[in-house]
Order: structure tokens, then sequence, then C-alpha cells
């Protein structure tokens, strides 16, 4: 995917998406995940924003005057966007399984009882064991 950057009297520049964000992770500290890049072209002909989504994690203000540094003299105003990883806790909760998962236990200790959801979900298990082991051995046959 391309980003256009800009239009000129001898055609349009664009960038690619995948090169800047290549340039951009290695310009900015190891420790820090990059997590998104956009190009958009601002109000002026001759400017263009970046903005840069990092991890939360180590908050350095560095980054975005080291990025302007870099990109300023090409045309290209960069701004950082921190953003907190979701913990996975908290992707569980929001997770629809999840609670699809919880009303289903609950309806089958409802309907048969704690003997019969331990039935159920002894034999869910057993069969998703066989069915995966299954799908390895065949895997490996029709690969082979």
């Amino acid at each position: 995917m391309y980003f256009l950057w800009k239009n000129t009297e001898h055609g349009t520049i664009r960038i690619s998406s995948g090169g800047l964000y290549e340039f951009v992770e290695s310009t900015i500290k190891s420790r820090l995940r990059l997590y998104s890049i956009t190009l958009s072209p601002s109000g002026s002909d001759n400017n263009a924003d970046l903005s840069v989504v990092l991890s939360e994690d180590d908050l350095i203000p560095e980054i975005e005057s080291h990025l302007n540094s870099i990109f300023k003299p090409m045309g290209i105003i960069s701004s950082v966007v921190w953003a907190a990883p979701e913990s996975w806790l908290a992707s569980l909760v929001r997770s629809s399984w999840t609670w699809a998962g919880a009303a289903s236990c609950l309806a089958v200790i409802v309907t048969a009882g704690f003997e019969g959801f331990f039935w159920t979900l002894f034999w869910g298990s057993a069969a998703w064991f066989i069915v995966r082991g299954l799908s390895l051995i065949t895997r490996r046959f029709w690969s082979a």
C-alpha cells in the first residue's frame, strides 16, 4: 500500500507504507513497539502529517522531536500518539467467546446438574483432542 504524499506539477509522490513503517521502526528505540503509522496531506501544500502510534510502556518525549528532526527537511511533520497495550484479562472480559462459554456452562449446570456438566466437559475435551490429533496426523501425511 502506498500513501499519497503530495501532488506536484510532475505527478504525485507516493510513499510505501511498509517502507515508511520499517524506517520509523528502525529509527525509534528498540524497546518501543510501533503499532501503526499513517501519512496524510496537511493543510499546506508543502507538508504532510505523519502520525505514529507507539506503546506506552516507556514514555520517551524525545522520540517526537527526534522524528521531526528527520522528517521536517522532507516536508513531513510527525506527531507521536502513545497507546496503552491491552492486558490479556481485559481482552478476555471483552471477548464474546468468553461470555458465550460462561453462559453455555451455566446452562448445562442448570439443566443437567454438576454431573452432567462434568461429563459434557469430559467428552467435549476428549473429542477436541482426538480431532486435533487426527488433523496433525493427516497434515503430516498429506504434506509428505
